[in-house]
């Protein structure tokens, strides 16, 4: 699906004598929250063709997270008016996990149809999964339409770095469907539908809600509870218009997403693709995001403790923005360096059609993203 999204509308420039069948790079991710997690995460990928029917990929990667995660959301803390407001506190020690992954995908051409299979591995102290994964892709109409069905499957396993005895399973069966359609020599339009179904433990082991009454002196003390299934449909459409006289191209993506949770996401992101010269480009975009709660989402645990109750504020209500800028240079030794940097801003204000939920805490992170890859 990756591979299928990040079609060119122009093909590079092919050096004189040399078949590129494949490309490998390396690429190291780092992202920083406002006083809470920082996390590193270095990866490095290959893909290769073998023969006129064979294609192969794969990739692996290390996530490095430090620092601190609010672990309570509590009513006890005081505004400037005296009036209690909702805060979320660090109540562990600082976080510093470590997290492994690697993916293969094996991929068998048959003229106009190709299928592909794909296997992924995740581990880290307190979560582990196994994915697999089928992919059929059929070319129509001279390869100017791409029909597009998935289907994959990961069994995961949960466990808690404060319960010792948390070792709880989560599946979840994921489907794909997908177009993508050449609309001229210098347009496409792309859109997929997935569909999944997960059964398991999805509650938090880390988060807790601390809440306090006035008629009650002794606080509710709740622990994060969660559905034990979770079924989301997501729709993502993607635009390509290429503009030669300005040099430029024209990317427009919008991605909506919703379950059976209440919540109700849409994502929509602008950006624009300038050559500057043979080897230099550059890509500004903006993105903006909004979601609706979860309808078990609250800050506050009731003090009859219902069956489901998160006060984890991925959960709640708010919006956000996010710029970016990103610079590539092809250098004539065939390698091809790129940077990213980028700013994230999410806030209970930025949510569309009015205010958020009002303990959201305003997030702020930067992050950054450089790699380095050549075609062989």
């Amino acid at each position: 699906m990756k591979a299928a999204l990040a079609l060119p509308i122009l093909a590079l420039p092919t050096r004189a004598g040399a078949a590129e069948t494949g490309e490998v790079g390396f690429s190291t991710l780092g992202y920083k929250e406002r006083g809470l997690i920082k996390v590193t995460e270095p990866l490095l990928w290959l893909r290769a063709k073998l023969g006129e029917d064979w294609e192969v990929a794969a990739s692996g990667a290390v996530d490095v997270v430090t620092g601190a995660s609010p672990e309570l959301i509590t009513n006890r803390d005081r505004a400037s008016n005296g009036e209690a407001r909702f805060a979320q506190t660090v109540t562990g020690a600082s976080i510093n996990d470590r997290r492994t992954t690697a993916d293969a995908k094996v991929t068998r051409h048959f003229g106009d149809f190709a299928l592909s299979v794909t296997r992924a591995v995740s581990n880290e102290e307190d979560y582990r999964s196994r994915a697999f994964g089928v992919e059929a892709r059929l070319d129509l109409d001279q390869r100017n339409t791409t029909l597009t069905a998935g289907f994959g499957r990961s069994a995961d396993r949960v466990r808690s770095s404060v319960d010792a005895t948390l070792d709880a399973p989560r599946d979840t069966k994921e489907y794909l469907l997908g177009v993508t359609q050449l609309l001229s020599p210098l347009a496409l339009v792309q859109s997929t539908v997935s569909v999944a179904r997960g059964r398991g433990w999805y509650n938090d082991p880390y988060k807790l809600t601390l809440s306090f009454y006035p008629d009650d002196p002794i606080p509710v003390l709740a622990p994060d509870q969660r559905p034990d299934h979770r079924n989301s449909m997501a729709w993502l459409t993607r635009y390509r218009r290429h503009f030669p006289g300005a040099g430029g191209t024209l990317q427009v993506d919008y991605r909506y997403y919703r379950d059976d949770w209440g919540i109700r996401a849409h994502a929509l992101e602008g950006a624009w693709e300038q050559a500057l010269g043979e080897r230099w480009s550059i890509r500004p975009a903006l993105r903006y995001y909004t979601q609706q709660a979860a309808d078990f989402y609250s800050p506050l645990a009731p003090e009859m403790q219902p069956a489901v109750q998160s006060s984890d504020q991925r959960l709640a209500s708010f919006g956000g923005l996010s710029p970016s800028l990103r610079v590539t240079l092809r250098l004539e030794s065939g390698f091809v360096v790129e940077g990213t940097a980028g700013y994230l801003h999410n806030a209970a204000a930025l949510h569309a059609g009015g205010s958020g939920s009002p303990a959201f805490e305003t997030l702020r992170a930067i992050y950054g993203l450089l790699s380095v890859s050549r075609a062989f």
